[in-house]
C-alpha cells in the first residue's frame, strides 16, 4: 500500500492547497489591489508609449514614401522632357545644342519645397546643369554621394550636404532618372528639413486615426510653432486661438517640451465638464512636428473600482490562511532539500565518497539515487581526467624537447652551411667574371673552343643562380631559428619612410629588368613620415614582398607606397598578377608552403616557402600583421603596418 511519505510532491502540493485555493479563488485579487492599479495604469502608459512611437513611425515613413513619389514625379516630369526634346532634335526640328539649353531652362525654373532644386551630372560625375553657375562644368567626382550616384543613376538615395556658408552638413534627400542618350543623370533634391512643406496630409489621416488608445482616446500632430496639423476636431488652428487658457498651456508645453507625457484637463467640442487625460508626445526633428497620443483615465478607472472592491474583502481571509499552508508544505520540501545540500556541499569540497540515504519514492527519493549514481560516475571520471592529465604533461615535455632540439639543429646547421656557402658563391661569382672577362676574350668567334666555352657559361651561371638560391633558403632558416628562439638582434632607429621606399625601390630594380613587360612604381610619400623600426628588417619583409611580386606578374605593374594610418606607416605592394585564391590566403603564410599554380607557371616562381612566414613574424614583432587582399586573375596586395616613432622626421 503506498504510504503517503511516497506520493510523488506535486501530490502533496495538491492536497494541501486544494481547500485553500477554492476559498483565494473568489477573492485572490485582494492582496494586491494596489499592485494591479498601478501596474495597469502602467500598462496603460506603456500602450500610450509604444502607441506614439507606432505614430511616429508611421508619419515619418507616411512622409518619406509621399516625399519620394512626390520628388520621383519631378524627377520622371524631367526625364519625359528630355525625351521630347531629344526626338524633336532626331526629327530635324532641333540642334541637340538647343534642345539641351531648352532642358537646362526647364529644369532650372523648377523647384522642390522652399530650397529644392533639379541638377544633372553625366556619367563621369562632370555637373552639366545647376542653378549655381559656378558649379557648372566641375568635376564633382570626388564627392562620396556623387560616386554612389554614378553607380547606381536611377532611384531614391539620402546624404548628408553642407552649403558654402553653412557651418554644419544637413541630411538631404535625392530621386535620380537616367537620359542616356545625353548621359545625363537628372536629379531632384530636397533638404529632408522641408519635407513637412511638401506632404499632403490627406494621404495618411487615415491611417494616422486608425492608431488610438482606450475608447476614448485619439492621436493627433503639432508643428513647432504650435499649429494643429493633424486632429479629430480641430486642424489647423495656432494655440493662440483656443478659446480656453488651459488649453493653450496644454499645447505651449508640448510644443517647449517635445518630448515627455503630463497629465492634463480636456473638454471636447460639444462637452461640458472638463475631464482629466494622459497624453504622451515625441517629436520628428526633421519636420519640425510633435506626434501625441492621448486616452482618458475614465477608459481604465471602472475597472479598477470594480477589482477593488473585491481585493479589499478578501485581503484579510488570504493572510490568515496562507501562512499556515505555507509553513506545512514548506516543512515537507526543505528538509530533504537541505540533506541534498549538505551532501553536493561535501562534493564540492573534493569528497567524492558522499552519498545520501533514499527514505522514499517521491521525486526527491529519485533525487538522492540519481545523486549516488552521479557520484559514480564523477569518481570515475576524475580517476579517469587524472591519468589523462599525467599523460597529456609527459606528451607535452616531449613536444617541448623535441621542439627545442629542432630549434637547435636548425640554428646550428643553417649557420654551419653560411660559412662555406658564402665562399662557394663568392669563388662562383669571381670564377664567372674571370671567365667574361678574361677567357671569352682571347677565343676568337670562329675558334671551335667558343662554343663549348658559351656552354660552359651558361652552366657556370646555372650553378650560380642556385647557389644563390640555396643562400637565401640557409639565411632564411637561419632567421626562422632565431625568431623561435627569441634571439634575433633588434636594431631600432628612427626611420625615414621615404628612404625606406627609396631603398627598397633600388634593390628591386633588377627584378624589374628581368621582367620587362612588368614596371616597378613607387609613389612618392604626401607628407613626411618617421618610424621605429630596425631597417633591414624592414627592408627584407619589402625585398621579400617586391620580389614574390615580380615572380607571380607577367604584365602590368607592381607598386610600392606607405601611407599614414593611425599611429603608424601602413606599407603595401601591389600587383597585377595571377592573384592567390581565397583557400589559399591565409596557407602562404605557413612554413614551407608554395601556392599552387593554376596556369602551370610553378618553374618561375618557385620558392622556398619561408618568405612570407618569416616577413609575418617580422612584422608581428612591431604589434602588427601581414595581411593580404587578392583577387585570382587581376592581382594581389599585401600590406602591413609599423609604428611612428617619438619623434617623426
Amino acid at each position: 500500500m503506498l504510504r503517503p511519505a511516497d506520493s510523488r510532491i506535486r501530490t502533496k502540493l495538491y492536497v494541501a492547497y486544494a481547500g485553500a485555493f477554492l476559498v483565494i479563488f473568489l477573492v485572490a485579487g485582494g492582496i494586491i489591489h494596489a499592485q494591479v492599479r498601478d501596474m495597469l495604469r502602467r500598462n496603460i502608459e506603456t500602450e500610450l508609449d509604444r502607441t506614439t512611437e507606432a505614430l511616429r513611425t508611421l508619419v515619418r515613413s507616411s512622409v518619406d514614401v509621399s516625399i519620394r513619389n512626390y520628388m520621383r514625379a519631378v524627377a520622371e516630369k524631367c526625364l519625359d522632357e528630355a525625351r521630347s526634346l531629344h526626338r524633336q532634335v532626331r526629327r530635324g526640328r532641333l540642334t541637340e545644342a538647343e534642345a539641351k539649353d531648352r532642358a537646362r531652362r526647364a529644369f532650372l525654373s523648377m523647384t522642390i519645397g522652399r530650397t529644392g532644386r533639379v541638377y544633372c551630372l553625366d556619367s563621369q560625375g562632370i555637373m552639366v546643369v545647376h542653378h549655381k553657375r559656378s558649379l557648372v562644368g566641375v568635376d564633382m567626382s570626388g564627392m562620396a554621394f556623387v560616386r554612389e550616384q554614378i553607380r547606381r543613376r536611377q532611384g531614391y538615395m539620402t546624404y548628408e550636404w553642407k552649403e558654402p556658408l553653412e557651418a554644419e552638413t544637413r541630411p538631404k534627400a535625392v530621386y535620380m532618372t537616367y537620359f542616356e542618350p545625353w548621359d545625363w543623370i537628372i536629379s531632384a533634391s530636397a533638404y529632408r528639413e522641408e519635407f513637412g512643406q511638401l506632404v499632403n496630409m490627406e494621404d495618411f489621416r487615415q491611417r494616422f486615426f486608425e492608431l488610438r488608445s482606450g475608447e476614448s482616446g485619439y492621436p493627433f500632430v503639432l508643428d513647432y510653432s504650435g499649429y494643429l496639423l493633424l486632429h479629430p476636431y480641430l486642424l489647423g488652428v495656432h494655440y493662440n486661438d483656443y478659446d480656453s487658457p488651459g488649453l493653450r498651456t496644454t499645447a505651449e508645453r508640448i510644443v517647449a517640451e517635445r518630448n515627455g507625457h503630463f497629465d492634463y484637463m480636456w473638454r471636447n467640442p460639444g462637452e461640458t465638464a472638463l475631464k482629466k487625460k494622459v497624453v504622451y508626445f515625441k517629436d520628428i526633428p526633421e519636420l519640425g512636428w510633435v506626434v501625441a497620443s492621448s486616452s482618458y483615465y475614465e477608459d481604465f478607472q471602472k475597472p479598477l473600482d470594480t477589482i477593488g472592491y473585491v481585493m479589499l474583502t478578501a485581503l484579510a481571509v488570504a493572510v490568515l490562511l496562507m501562512i499556515p499552508v505555507s509553513f506545512g508544505i514548506g516543512a515537507l520540501i526543505t528538509r530533504p532539500i537541505a540533506t541534498l545540500q549538505e551532501s553536493f556541499s561535501r562534493a564540492a569540497d573534493g569528497d567524492f565518497s558522499v552519498r545520501m540515504e533514499q527514505h522514499s519514492r517521491d521525486e526527491l527519493g529519485l533525487m538522492a539515487g540519481y545523486f549516488n549514481a552521479f557520484m559514480e560516475r564523477l569518481t570515475a571520471y576524475s580517476n579517469d581526467l587524472e591519468n589523462e592529465i599525467a599523460h597529456r604533461r609527459e606528451t607535452e615535455r616531449e613536444l617541448i624537447a623535441m621542439d627545442r632540439t629542432k630549434t637547435m639543429f636548425l640554428a646550428s646547421a643553417s649557420h654551419e652551411l653560411r660559412t662555406p656557402l658564402t665562399s662557394i658563391i663568392g669563388f662562383l661569382h669571381l670564377m664567372e667574371k674571370n671567365f667574361r672577362t678574361r677567357f671569352l676574350p682571347v677565343l676568337g668567334p670562329l675558334d671551335p673552343v667558343g662554343r663549348q666555352a658559351r656552354t660552359f657559361e651558361k652552366n657556370l651561371a646555372v650553378v650560380r643562380v642556385e647557389a644563390d638560391r640555396l643562400g637565401r633558403l640557409v639565411n632564411d632558416l637561419l632567421d626562422l631559428s632565431k625568431i623561435e628562439a627569441g634571439r634575433m638582434e633588434w636594431r631600432e632607429n628612427i626611420l625615414s619612410v621615404d628612404l625606406v621606399l627609396q631603398r627598397a625601390g633600388e634593390a628591386s630594380a633588377s627584378l624589374a629588368e628581368d621582367r620587362p613587360g612588368v614596371r616597378l612604381v613607387v609613389e612618392p610619400l604626401t607628407e613626411p613620415m618617421g618610424i621605429l623600426a630596425d631597417a633591414d628588417r624592414v627592408h627584407q619583409v619589402l625585398i621579400n614582398l617586391l620580389s614574390n611580386a615580380f615572380k607571380n606578374t607577367e604584365a602590368g605593374s607592381v607598386t610600392l607606397s606607405a601611407v599614414r594610418t593611425g599611429a603608424g606607416a601602413t606599407f603595401s605592394v601591389r600587383d597585377t598578377g595571377r592573384g592567390i585564391s581565397e583557400d589559399e590566403r591565409e596557407k602562404i603564410f605557413d612554413l614551407f608552403y608554395q601556392g599552387r599554380d593554376e596556369n602551370n607557371r610553378s618553374t618561375q616562381v618557385l620558392g622556398t616557402g619561408l618568405g612570407l612566414s618569416i616577413c609575418r613574424r617580422i612584422v608581428a614583432h612591431y604589434g602588427s600583421r601581414l595581411e593580404v587582399d587578392s583577387v585570382v586573375g587581376e592581382g594581389s596586395c599585401f600590406r602591413f603596418t609599423i609604428p611612428f616613432g617619438e619623434r617623426e622626421l
